[in-house]
């Protein structure tokens, strides 16, 4: 099971540990640059298209390993040869299950902690740089949502 757990709140990094063994550590960033992280000693970049709602993970050489549609209740990661389906399954983003190609639940991503600090994934049949992906994902959008709640706020009020 993959875990991430947010080092310093309020901070945006993330340590990212598979059954209790640290795997990588990383920062969610903006403009554009959704996270940079190594996994196994291969370096990787996530992507947001930040108007689309789309993420896409690429590798050292810059080629897109894998890509989302736009994420929302139902999402997909489509990487060569594959398409991974998930499907929100609580509310505010906390729970998604990923799909198996029968249409059946086959795993879960949740994310848990004081203030959702925390994120679980169990996604098995999933190689670990696309279950970090996954992870990743639901990540930013919620901090995509949290950024845009914030300036509709600002914005209502005048500030």
């Amino acid at each position: 099971m993959l875990h991430a757990k947010r080092i310093r709140p309020p901070s945006q990094e993330y340590e990212f540990t598979e059954d209790g063994r640290a795997l990588t550590t990383l920062t969610l960033r903006g403009g554009g640059f959704g996270a940079r992280f190594t996994l196994h000693g291969v370096d990787y970049l996530v992507r947001t298209h930040r108007f689309s709602g789309v993420y896409a993970l690429h590798d050292a050489t810059g080629t897109a390993v894998a890509t989302t549609d736009r994420v929302r209740r139902r999402w997909n990661i489509t990487s060569p040869g594959r398409v991974v389906r998930f499907r929100r399954t609580a509310a505010a983003d906390r729970e998604y299950t990923m799909l198996g190609e029968d249409g059946e639940p086959a795993g879960t991503i949740r994310r848990t902690g004081h203030v959702h600090t925390e994120a679980t994934a169990d996604l098995p049949g999933l190689e670990p740089a696309l279950q970090v992906f996954a992870l990743l994902v639901v990540l930013l959008r919620r901090r995509r949502k949290r950024t845009a709640a914030a300036v509709r706020s600002t914005s209502l009020t005048g500030g």
